[in-house]
């Protein structure tokens, strides 16, 4: 009988670490990944993984870039459109921060002053200092997957741009499967359509004896 195998590479990124947007130290770390693995992931943890990456540290922030293996090779491609941040936990970007605002006499408005590590879910309520975990803004997150599932299997795509709907998979995203929303959402529709029509007829009531 014939063995898969699975290849690993080591990769090495170059890591600034920052304090209130000041640099106070660079760290450079070797990983191992298995082909076919999301490289990026990959070094958000290592990075994050280092000792330097340490949340009592006010403001901590870092920036990567990988060192090639040879002189001539390039960095893995980076992710397009930037970064998101999304819940350890669940894997939703519906993430929330503390922060502080003070007055702006000459723009006379609040201004954000401090943004503070604590970091909460909208979807699943966890909250952590280190909640947020970095992927590229273009992936999918189970919740979108889900929202996508349920609107296609009610054949109504553009449900997922419905408020009401979207309200609805925040409330049944973790705890149903997309047939049993789907089965929730036909009924509480009858319900509000039945609702709807006994309105009509009660404001209607005064033209008949």
């Amino acid at each position: 009988m014939a063995h898969m195998t699975t290849t690993t590479r080591v990769y090495r990124i170059d890591v600034d670490y920052f304090s209130g947007g000041d640099l106070f130290e660079s760290d450079t770390i070797s990983f191992h990944i298995k082909d076919g693995a999301d490289i990026w992931t990959a070094a958000y943890l290592a990075a994050e993984g280092s000792t330097y990456f340490d949340l009592r540290i006010p403001d901590l922030s870092y920036s990567f870039s990988f060192v090639p293996s040879f002189p001539d090779e390039p960095d893995p491609a980076s992710p397009a459109g930037g970064l998101k941040p999304v819940c350890r936990d669940c894997g939703c970007d519906m993430l929330a921060c503390d922060a502080s605002a003070r007055w702006d006499v000459q723009r006379q408005v609040w201004a954000i002053s401090g943004v503070y590590d604590c970091t909460f879910c909208d979807l699943c309520n966890a909250e952590s200092d280190d909640l947020a975990r970095w992927v590229p803004a273009g992936d999918l997150t189970p919740f979108d997957r889900f929202t996508a599932a349920l609107a296609d299997a009610l054949s109504s795509p553009e449900l997922a741009f419905d408020s009401m709907f979207h309200l609805f998979c925040v409330d049944h995203a973790l705890t149903h499967t997309v047939e049993d929303a789907r089965a929730e959402w036909i009924e509480a529709a009858a319900r509000r359509s039945c609702a709807n029509g006994a309105d009509r007829l009660a404001g209607g009531g005064g033209d008949h004896a």
